[in-house]
């Protein structure tokens, strides 16, 4: 059963066309670049795929879940379990430390304490930030805020993680060290990556590209 399957997606804003029958799969473990020009569905595609958007029509269904089928309970209960998001802008809560940040998905499912603390501890060595365990967001470089982010996205071990534009806030080596990362946390864990992106350094850390113009995808499918 693919990870992700998305069937003949359509969405229209003010009756204009976005997305136009757009279908394709992830697999586990399958790392997929979503690249086009701005305003070529990109980010609807994400949204719809996230749960935070509805498509007019097709379908989406992650681990054998069909989003249309579910009220809104069962649509944010399976973006807690299988889903984890990794944002340009990093979304963290600035009141929280990077570790409290990390924990929140666990504290979400009712996960018991020593284990978030255990799994908490274990990805902020994992991506090289335990030193900063205690600080704010607002105390930390793009490039940490985007590690606890990572972080964050695959503490609850999701099936999907879902990336939209991840370095487009980072300078080049620490864009390149992020991607270096998130890659690494894919093939370790064996989750599905869908990753938006404009850069051709983070389309060589994808195995497949799904190429989009016009609310289509032309290639890649």
């Amino acid at each position: 059963m693919p990870v992700l399957e998305v069937e003949s997606l359509a969405k229209t804003y003010a009756e204009r066309p976005i997305l136009r029958g757009v279908s394709f799969k992830l697999e586990r473990g399958e790392r997929v670049a979503l690249l086009g020009p701005s305003g070529s569905g990109k980010t609807t595609v994400l949204n719809c795929v996230g749960g935070v958007d509805q498509a007019n029509s097709g379908s989406i269904t992650i681990a054998g879940q069909e989003l249309g089928r579910l009220d809104a309970d069962g649509l944010a209960q399976l973006r807690r379990e299988h889903i984890g998001t990794v944002f340009q802008f990093y979304h963290l809560l600035p009141t929280l430390s990077a570790a409290e940040n990390i924990e929140l998905p666990l504290q979400l499912l009712g996960v018991p304490t020593p284990e978030r603390e255990t799994r908490v501890r274990e990805l902020l060595e994992r991506v090289r930030i335990a030193h900063r365990a205690t600080a704010l967001p607002g105390q930390l470089s793009g490039g940490e805020m985007q590690r606890v982010a990572i972080a964050r996205a695959v503490v609850h071990r999701p099936t999907l993680i879902l990336a939209d534009e991840p370095t487009g806030s980072l300078d080049s080596t620490t864009g390149a060290q992020v991607l270096d990362l998130l890659a690494e946390i894919v093939q370790e864990t064996q989750a599905a990556l869908l990753l938006v992106t404009h850069s051709s350094e983070a389309v060589k850390h994808c195995q497949r590209v799904l190429r989009m113009q016009d609310g289509q995808i032309l290639e890649g499918a």
